[in-house]
Formats: C-alpha cells, structure tokens, sequence
C-alpha cells in the first residue's frame, strides 16, 4: 500500500506538471507577436491547475511515506 500511495502521489504531482506546460505551450503557440510569454507560475488559475493538483500528489506521497 505505501508503494502504490507514493507512485500514485508522484503520477498525480508529475501530471499537473506536465498539464500545466501543456496548457502554457498551446497558449503560446496561439500570440501571434515576437514576444514569447513567460509561464505565471503564480496567478490564480495557476493555483486551481497546478498548485493545488501539485501539493494534492505531494500530500499523498508524504500520507504513503510517513503512515501506510
């Protein structure tokens, strides 16, 4: 049981990761100007779609690690 909570909380904080350059990237590839837009790491859909996913997968490898 405290393998499977680790790997699931690792899925779970990797993909918000990878979900959340996705969503930069094709955000991107829609600016029509020269400038290249920088991630916003702290904004409030930041916070619903990465952060909370992301600390969600860390609160569940901490669960698997520490009481499994």
């Amino acid at each position: 049981m405290r393998i499977f909570l680790m790997i699931l909380g690792a899925v779970v904080s990797v993909g918000a990761l990878l979900f959340w350059i996705y969503l930069n990237e094709m955000a991107s590839a829609f600016n029509t100007s020269n400038v290249k837009s920088s991630m916003v790491w702290f904004s409030g859909e930041a916070v619903r779609l990465f952060w909370l996913p992301f600390v969600a997968g860390v609160g569940i490898i901490f669960v698997g690690w520490r009481y499994a």
